[in-house]
């Protein structure tokens, strides 16, 4: 294992993130419309290490991931798409998660805090139901468990984005042990990828970095970006408007 200081830095803080993905929570999409919230989604499943994100296509929309609402989040996910609703239920049963939905309807569970939802299953594929109609009664049928989030409001429903953040958090609030839950197969070969793709372009960086993913890398202690990365990039045509 190479010493930590000849280590760089991009690569480091990719071991961090690497070692906080989990794979017990599956993000699944039904049939979504609208493109930004599809984005918004996506970014979010990744600012929480949720590797896995499903999506049941709309037969009637094809939706993109963009970079400047994603800002390149969907580029370290795991993505599968189904065209029907049995095709996902059964892929889901195959890989062993219990699915739940979230639902407004009688019945289901009201998120008021973590306990509610322990103990926490060996694996969930949380599904997001449309931004209209909310989750179909074909795949409501499918669910081992329908839950909703508390609202106090004269709103009905939450924005597809926000409601999945919270209903994130809720879970993994009841499970902390979330963080990180990932088989060693898994975590190895998507270290490989993730290692490529930082080296860019460059054969020689990628040759380095491809080393590295096969003697291991100590990770930084934590995923947040350094001081210098977070500082605002400013158009050098506006520079003066802020002195």
């Amino acid at each position: 294992m190479q010493p930590p200081e000849e280590t760089p830095h991009r690569i480091r803080r990719a071991e961090a993130v690497l070692q906080r993905r989990t794979s017990r929570l599956v993000l699944i999409l039904e049939r979504p419309w609208n493109d930004d919230n599809v984005q918004a989604v996506l970014r979010t499943a990744e600012a929480f290490g949720i590797q896995h994100v499903w999506t049941i296509k709309h037969p009637h929309k094809r939706v993109r991931a963009h970079r400047s609402v994603t800002k390149g989040s969907h580029l370290w996910l795991t993505r599968r798409f189904f065209t029907e609703i049995d095709e996902c239920v059964a892929a889901a049963r195959e890989e062993g998660l219990e699915l739940w939905a979230t639902d407004l309807d009688d019945g289901a569970l009201e998120l008021t805090g973590p306990e509610v939802l322990r103990p926490f299953p060996d694996r969930v594929g949380l599904v997001m139901g449309r931004e209209m109609a909310g989750v179909s009664d074909e795949l409501r049928a499918a669910t081992d468990r329908q839950v909703y989030l508390p609202m106090h409001g004269f709103t009905e429903s939450f924005n597809l984005s926000v409601a999945a953040a919270l209903v994130i958090q809720r879970c993994f609030d009841a499970e902390p042990a979330l963080v990180g839950a990932m088989g060693e197969e898994e975590r190895s070969e998507l270290r490989r990828g993730w290692y490529s793709r930082l080296a860019g372009k460059s054969d020689a960086k990628r040759e380095v970095y491809e080393r590295l993913a096969e003697e291991g890398v100590v990770p930084l202690d934590s995923t947040r970006p350094s001081s210098e990365s977070r500082m605002p990039r400013i158009k050098k045509s506006m520079h003066g408007y802020f002195d």
